[in-house]
């Protein structure tokens, strides 16, 4: 009889995408922190400049956006939320610019957004219906369960399926003007020239719409939830 160990070998694979997606947040933290602090130095009289003028830009263009969508009672309370996912995604979708495998590739972090979104989702929901409510409205008719957990599935998928899209097709670019360059020169000289039209479609404007779409339904969502 052969005894097994007691202690098996665990093997923890830690993805790309999560260490590039560990990078951004560490960055944007330290570039908050930084901003914090100059506009708490800032001579609230003067006219704004520099990054404080980049700060309240963004935190006024980010308020009248949420204001227009939400009701009253929750622009003010979700607009940071929105705000600073607003951010982070778009730097995720456009990190492939630089190097980076861009984070939003990958479901599992596509899934772990959508989770915080659809848990305000449902949490707005049982406030204004009630806990008993809630459950009876999502049980019945069991069709029901579907409707609730689908706006977890088609956010975390669309953005998920458009940024993977778009990196699967500038691999193929790359890898198509790389085999049509080997038959001239040994270097691939026509990926840098037909490579940059293609990614100011797919990594800045889808990026950019990706980033909007998610926010706009997520906002959309939390709004008709707490209205029903």
């Amino acid at each position: 009889m052969i005894n097994a160990p007691l202690i098996q070998t665990v093997h923890i694979t830690l993805q790309v995408e999560l260490v590039f997606s560990l990078i951004i947040m560490v960055a944007l933290g330290i570039l908050f922190i930084y901003a914090g602090n100059q506009v708490k130095k800032a001579d609230p009289i003067a006219k704004p400049k520099g990054i404080v003028l980049l700060v309240e830009t963004g935190v006024e263009v980010g308020y009248n956006y949420m204001k227009s969508i939400m009701p009253e009672q929750f622009e003010k309370n979700y607009y940071p939320y929105f705000c600073m996912m607003f951010v982070y995604l778009i730097c995720a979708n456009l990190s492939g610019l630089i190097g980076f495998d861009a984070p939003t590739s990958n479901y599992s972090i596509t899934l772990a957004i959508t989770l915080i979104t659809f848990a305000l989702i449902q949490w707005n929901s049982i406030k204004t219906k009630g806990g008993f409510s809630y459950i009876k409205d999502m049980l019945l008719p069991p069709t029901n369960i579907l409707s609730t957990i689908s706006p977890l599935i088609s956010l975390s998928m669309r953005l998920f399926g458009n940024i993977l899209s778009g990196t699967i097709l500038m691999s193929l670019v790359y890898s198509f003007t790389g085999w049509l360059s080997s038959f001239l020169f040994p270097v691939n000289v026509f990926g840098p020239i037909i490579a940059p039209a293609l990614h100011c479609y797919f990594d800045i404007f889808a990026g950019f719409i990706q980033t909007l779409v998610f926010v706009t339904l997520s906002s959309i969502l939390i709004a008709v939830e707490a209205d029903n």
